[in-house]
Parts: C-alpha cells; structure tokens; sequence
C-alpha cells in the first residue's frame, strides 16, 4: 500500500453566513505528489467537532485528488503528519472564530468583520527552522499565495524569491513569481520566469502566460513566435484565436475578421473575454498625458452626463483607461475609446448600442489621442540624402 504524507501550510476563513450557521474554511498543503489548494464548508459545532470533521474531510478530499490524478494506485492512502499539533493549532484557530462569530451573529450584524482570519501552521521559527528544504520551499511558496490572493505583491515577491532558492526548477514557483512581477509592475524581471515555466510545463496555459508577457512589454515579435508554437498544439483552440487578434490589434493591424470567426464558434465566450479580458490600451500613450483626454471630455465625447458615471464605469474596469494612483488621476485615449465602441456595438457585448459625441468636443480636443501615425521609414540613396521609402 502506498502512504502519502499530507503536511498543513495554512488555514483561512473564506466566508461565514449567520443565516445558515456556516462558514467556509480553505486550506493550502503539500503531499509527495505537489501543492494544493481546497475549502471545506462546515456547519457551526464545537471547535473540536470541527476539527475533527475538518480534518477528516481534507484527508478524503486529498486522497480522492490523488486518485483521479492518475498519479498514485488504486490502494494510495493518505496519513497527515504531525497530526496532534495539527489539531491543536486548528482547535485555537477554530475557537477564535467561533468566539467572534457568535459575537458578531448576537449583535445582529453590526460588527462584520472577523478578525482571526488565517493560520499559518509554521508561523514560529522552532517549527520552520527543523523542516528540510522540500517543505520549506512549500511553506514560502504558500505564503506567497496568500499574499497575491491579499493583492499583497511586493510581500508575495519576497516569499516566492525565498521559495526559489529551494527549488528553482518547479514550474509552479516561477509562474507565481512571474505573475506577482508583472502585477508589480516588472514586466521585464518577470519575463525569464515565465519562460520557465512554459519550458517546464509546455502547456497552453503557460505559452498564453509568456504571450501575455511578451505583450506587455511590447515584443510582439516574440509574442507572435509563442502564438505560432501554441497553434501546433492545438490550432482549433479560441485562447490562441484570441491571442492573435490582440497582437494584431496593439499593432494597429486588422484584427476584427478574426474576431468574426471566433463569434461564429462560441459568441457567449467571445463576449466574455471582451468583456473581461481584451486589452485596449494601444502603446504610446501611457507615459504621454497630452495624448490623454481628462475624464470631463470623456464623458462629454460617450454622452455621459456627468464624469461620475463614466469613472466609477473605468474603477470596475468595464471602459478602457489610465489610472495613476500616485497623482490620483484618472485619463482616457480617444483611439481607445473608439475601438471599445466598435466593439461593444459590433459584438452586442453589453446588449447596448454606444455613440460617440464629437459635435460636443473641439476640433483641438479631437485631435488629442487620435490614432498615432507611424513615421516613413528612409533609406539611404546613393547620394547620401534621404528617400521616402
């Protein structure tokens, strides 16, 4: 019989309803076969009760995991390592919660946060300090985890590096890392991760992952080179369809004949990505604010009453635009605009029809953000004077 170790990373309250006496508890762990992440959704008892059923309940949802993997045989059992700290540590952390659950459902709702949230099983150094480098690199990779589900990413960062130093060939550590960088804003430093990763998992997910990378810092070339390498895989697939009418769009080519053909295929799934996922903002204009219209024109060029309604629109990342946090401004790209329109209007995504309002603007006010023109490349003549190529 194969036995499997299942060690405890961390705890965390997901949700708690005071109507139906429940709460939600995710758990992280690491087995001999890799990292997993799960919740379990109990009905309020005694702490002990709970950990009891908490427990036996991760146990079976690991093992049964495990099975349907593939991974192990049909006689894989699972046996939980350090099982009597296990349960002490989730009795307090359990205890914790119940008290300012019950606290909080007696005054009515009043109080609603609840502050014993998360339980790391390795917080203290003489519990970390004796683990081998296996269950810590786990243990910081966790803890990494959690801190980009808290949007915490510069802390998620410094975990995920730590992680790294344990083992620097896991696929999973460098595309955690990666996207922790590229929400920090370090497209760059983020891109050898995510080529890690791909190289190590050759998925479609991963060549989607470095794509996106490769986008973000401009290189469409080398993103073009991913796309054709995902196509092999699996040409039929929409995430490479769509890949390829947004390399296209961010380079001013024409993108929406491809956009047609995936409407015909999956119009529901179409709109979805559109909706959620597309990328409007065109390069050269993030770093140029007199290319950008303030949100006053804006809102005046989509027939907005007030500004108000075309920001709080932008805040739910529902219209394209540039947010800077620091100066705590908000700008918009007329160009931009303009294609979320036709969009919007041509692919029905919303079920409203848009307009845009330049009778309400200046002619100076529409010429800030207007499609940029690329310059004439020259070539060198035999007199040595530049040519219009």
């Amino acid at each position: 019989m194969d036995v499997g170790n299942l060690h405890l990373l961390s705890t965390y309250l997901k949700k708690w309803s005071y109507q139906e006496n429940r709460i939600s508890v995710s758990y992280s762990y690491f087995t001999e076969v890799g990292y997993g992440r799960q919740a379990i959704d109990m009905r309020i008892n005694s702490p002990q009760n709970m950990v009891n059923e908490f427990l036996n309940r991760a146990i079976y949802k690991v093992k049964e995991l495990h099975l349907n993997s593939g991974k192990v045989k049909s006689d894989f059992t699972i046996k939980l390592v350090n099982e009597t700290e296990a349960q002490r540590k989730l009795n307090l952390f359990l205890t914790k919660i119940l008290k300012e659950f019950n606290t909080n459902k007696r005054s009515r709702g009043r109080v609603r946060m609840i502050s014993s949230r998360s339980m790391d099983f390795y917080y203290n150094d003489f519990e970390y300090e004796p683990l081998n480098d296996e269950a810590k690199y786990y243990v910081h990779l966790n803890r990494g985890v959690n801190k980009m589900n808290g949007d915490l990413w510069s802390a998620a960062i410094e975990d995920l590096k730590i992680a790294l130093t344990f083992n620097s060939e896991d696929p999973l550590v460098n595309k955690y890392l990666a996207e922790a960088l590229l929400k920090n804003q370090k497209a760059e430093e983020a891109l050898p991760y995510f080529e890690k990763y791909a190289e190590k998992e050759d998925t479609l997910d991963a060549y989607n992952n470095l794509a996106h990378a490769y986008i973000k810092i401009e290189k469409f070339k080398q993103a073009e080179d991913i796309v054709k390498k995902m196509k092999t895989k699996d040409p039929d697939d929409l995430v490479v369809k769509m890949l390829e009418a947004q390399i296209a769009y961010l380079q001013s080519k024409p993108y929406t004949e491809q956009l047609d053909k995936i409407m015909e295929i999956d119009e529901d799934w179409l709109r979805e990505y559109l909706k959620k996922s597309w990328d409007f903002n065109l390069p050269g204009y993030s770093k140029d604010d007199s290319k950008m219209w303030n949100a006053a024109t804006a809102s005046r060029y989509l027939g907005y009453d007030r500004p108000f309604d075309l920001t709080k629109r932008a805040f739910n990342d529902e219209i394209p635009c540039y947010f800077d946090s620091e100066k705590g401004t908000i700008r918009f790209v007329k160009s931009e605009l303009d294609h979320w329109v036709e969009l919007q209007n041509r692919y029905k995504v919303d079920g409203i029809t848009y307009r845009v309002y330049e009778d309400r603007l200046s002619k100076d006010e529409l010429k800030i953000g207007a499609p940029i023109r690329k310059k004439k490349k020259t070539k060198e003549v035999p007199n040595g004077e530049g040519a219009v190529a």
